[in-house]
């Protein structure tokens, strides 16, 4: 079930955003971030817990998803891929951006598959040796 969350999720928000970066307690708080208007933190409910997360930000038409991670044990069931298109569907009329690590091929395919396609790169973007590939879904 893909739902909102809520700071009764804050634990699972937490030991899902340190999947992504060991830092990720001081990067983001999630009190804050669904109390902005502009962010949107959905979760995927199984087994009674939070197994995955998107963080998405809204500016106008256009949409950033600032992070998207599933719980190891959780993968390889189209989570991420029903969450994003979750997205897709509820905001259709916007412009959808994220970037992706160049070695992450998992994630660059799945995002391919959904229909984003690159339009850029920033040379050097993760510790100054990998590229991060930026794709929009229109």
């Amino acid at each position: 079930m893909i739902r909102e969350l809520t700071i009764n999720d804050n634990d699972e928000f937490q030991t899902l955003g340190k999947l992504l970066k060991d830092n990720f307690k001081d990067l983001y708080n999630l009190e804050e971030e669904i109390n902005r208007e502009y962010s949107v933190v959905l979760g995927y409910e199984e087994d009674n817990k939070i197994v995955a997360f998107l963080h998405i930000k809204i500016i106008q038409d256009e949409i950033d998803v600032e992070n998207i991670v599933v719980a190891e044990a959780y993968r390889k069931r189209k989570i991420a891929t029903k969450l994003l298109t979750y997205i897709i569907n509820k905001y259709e009329n916007k412009k959808i951006i994220l970037e992706v690590n160049e070695k992450n091929t998992k994630a660059y395919n799945l995002y391919s598959k959904i229909g984003f396609k690159e339009i850029n790169r920033r040379k050097g973007y993760y510790n100054g040796t990998d590229d991060a590939i930026i794709m929009v879904k229109i």
